[in-house]
């Protein structure tokens, strides 16, 4: 196999020694993450937008964690995250912990605010452009012309393009501020370029969980209320750890 999808693998692969220090702490944080996460879909439009601008901060708390069990595996000490205090309390005051660090937390709360923006803009301009909307379907149904698929298929990749953008441009700015101290806008601009220049083992690393967004779509729509949530609450739970842990340890690789 190419050494870069190999890499990109590793990545997942080194998840499960971090969740594996602390599982409770990793099901707990994520578990509420996701209960929010489910709560806030719940409110149209506004939950969404709510959920994108605090999710960097509680990102933050995460990684923190993430950093701190690696240490503790490498016998650095450092403030440990075994705290006292119950499994629950624990975990909320990890998760949380992104914002008690004024330092760090304004910077981050600026990569939410432009990341926040940006995808205000690239829904708009999917709305202006139509994309998702009934031409696709009749487009793959093969019932409409290429006067009508063709203008719908350049949306869609121009959509796609600018979402695949901020991805790579938001990827690393959150550990690039809390590890390396950058600025927001120096912390997103690597952020971008170390994803270009990593972009193989990205596309390995990502295709997982491409996998199971696109399952949780299908059965989103195809279930019933509460059946639909509670879908995503425990596909979220499985999954998140996995991709934080592994966006973790490329992070690592990524920039030593």
């Amino acid at each position: 196999m190419n050494s870069k999808a190999l890499r990109g693998l590793s990545w997942i692969a080194g998840s499960w020694g971090l969740i594996s220090k602390d599982w409770t702490l990793w099901l707990g944080m994520v578990g509420i993450y996701m209960a929010i996460a489910v709560a806030l879909q719940m409110i149209p439009f506004v939950g969404v937008l709510i959920l994108i601008l605090i999710s960097p901060a509680l990102l933050a708390g995460v990684l923190r964690s993430a950093q701190e069990l690696q240490d503790q595996a490498q016998g650095i000490k450092g403030r440990s995250a075994r705290g006292a205090g119950g499994h629950l309390h624990r975990a909320v005051r990890q998760l949380f912990s992104g914002f008690s660090r004024e330092e760090e937390l304004m910077p981050i709360m600026v990569i939410s605010t432009l990341t926040l923006s940006a995808a205000v803009v690239i829904e708009i301009l999917a709305q202006l452009l139509k994309v998702g909307g009934p031409a696709l379907p009749a487009m793959l149904a093969g019932s409409v012309g290429p006067a009508i698929w063709l203008p719908a298929l350049v949306s869609l990749v121009i959509v796609l393009v600018l979402e695949v953008s901020l991805v790579m441009a938001i990827f690393y700015a959150v550990p690039l501020v809390l590890f390396k101290k950058e600025y927001p806008l120096t912390a997103i601009q690597k952020s971008f370029r170390a994803c270009l220049r990593n972009a193989a083992s990205l596309v390995v690393f990502g295709i997982p969980f491409a996998v199971v967004s696109a399952v949780a779509d299908v059965l989103y729509f195809a279930l019933d209320f509460p059946k639909d949530y509670l879908m995503l609450f425990v596909l979220g739970v499985v999954s998140l750890p996995f991709l934080v842990g592994g966006m973790y340890h490329s992070y690592e690789d990524v920039f030593g």
